[in-house]
């Protein structure tokens, strides 16, 4: 869960390791108070926003 927590696994390497499925990790995330969501200030959100925005409208072409 540390591993989790800090970010140097995914959250399904986290479940895979543990033998568990991802809905039981999402359990076990909640008991450890570990977010789903990573961490990003809200320029980095932005700027993802924007950078997805631009992609989805090039199919929308």
């Amino acid at each position: 869960m540390t591993l989790l927590r800090h970010g140097d696994i995914s959250a399904g390497r986290a479940a895979e390791l543990l033998e568990i499925e991802q809905w039981q990790l999402s359990d076990l995330m909640d008991i450890y108070q570990i977010s789903p969501f990573p961490s990003q200030t809200k320029e980095e959100l932005q700027q993802e926003v924007t950078q997805t925005l631009a992609i989805l409208s090039q199919y929308k072409k």
